[in-house]
């Protein structure tokens, strides 16, 4: 949505006035690719309730007329964060449409592509993420292929997602020193992905909904807090049903910057009640 260009305009600009044209105009366009990307997202869901059968869809595609392709891939991500399936989102137009893919651990997207090759105009990628252009004429024969491909590469436990902290933390630990040393295992992405903790036993504390979907809460520990953010979150931890007990949850730590103080937060990755 929008034109890079005017990005890079605003970094290399000497105009304060034009600067803030650029801003303005930078800001609106992320606007409207936020609503787009939530409009596409509720539409994705709203088909996968009528149609998706856990038993039996083990590669996902979902297709809209009025998809922009410039937020298929978030989406698509999303998509997989909730049912834990390779999913393909396209966007059509007329007699063809353009897509986006994203994958699970153990489900290499461009070897699956490549098998559904017949079905498709071109297509690109790597084991995580993927691109391709399909007819329209021959989207309902993709679909029933990228499942089979994916019947055939996934078993049961490949499509129950786990997560594996990395270590366990206390909250009175989490400082910004700690977040200073592990910025130097970075840069984080697919294949060497940020350290996850585990907090055990922990209180919730002004659990509350921002945004639309995101969760944040106090994390309470003894004599230590720590401000927390799930982003999605709240839509499977509703703040009503947090407000008693302790949970054991999973967090990735980072700096947080705002109006000129510095502070650790919390981004939570997950949270169940505390086995303990």
């Amino acid at each position: 949505v929008g034109e890079s260009a005017d990005a890079l305009r605003l970094l290399l600009t000497e105009s304060e006035e034009e600067a803030g044209v650029l801003a303005q105009r930078l800001d609106a366009l992320n606007a409207e690719r936020r609503d787009e990307d939530r409009r596409t997202l509720d539409e994705a869901l709203e088909d996968l309730g009528r149609r998706f059968d856990p038993d039996t869809d083990y590669g996902v595609v979902l297709s809209g007329a009025d998809w922009h392709p410039g937020v298929i891939g978030i989406v698509a991500s999303r998509v997989v964060e909730r049912i834990h399936r390779p999913v393909v989102m396209i966007a059509m137009d007329g007699a063809l449409g353009r897509g986006s893919a994203r994958s699970i651990p153990g489900f290499h997207l461009y070897d699956a592509l490549a098998e559904c090759s017949e079905h498709l105009e071109r297509f690109g990628g790597h084991r995580q993420a993927a691109g391709m252009d399909v007819p329209s004429d021959r989207l309902e024969a993709f679909e029933v292929a990228f499942n089979e491909v994916a019947r055939t590469r996934l078993e049961g436990e490949d499509l129950r997602p786990t997560l594996t902290p990395d270590a366990d933390l206390v909250v009175t630990d989490a400082d910004l020193d700690l977040v200073h040393w592990l910025s130097y295992l970075g840069p984080h992405g697919i294949g060497n992905p940020g350290p996850l903790f585990r907090i055990a036993g922990v209180e919730l504390e002004g659990v509350r909904v921002v945004g639309e979907r995101h969760l944040k809460a106090t994390l309470r520990q003894g004599t230590g807090r720590l401000n927390a953010i799930g982003f999605g979150l709240a839509e499977r931890h509703p703040p009503e049903t947090l407000t008693t007990g302790r949970y054991d949850i999973l967090v990735r730590l980072e700096r947080n910057d705002w109006r000129g103080r510095a502070s650790v937060q919390a981004k939570l990755v997950d949270l169940r009640l505390s086995s303990s």
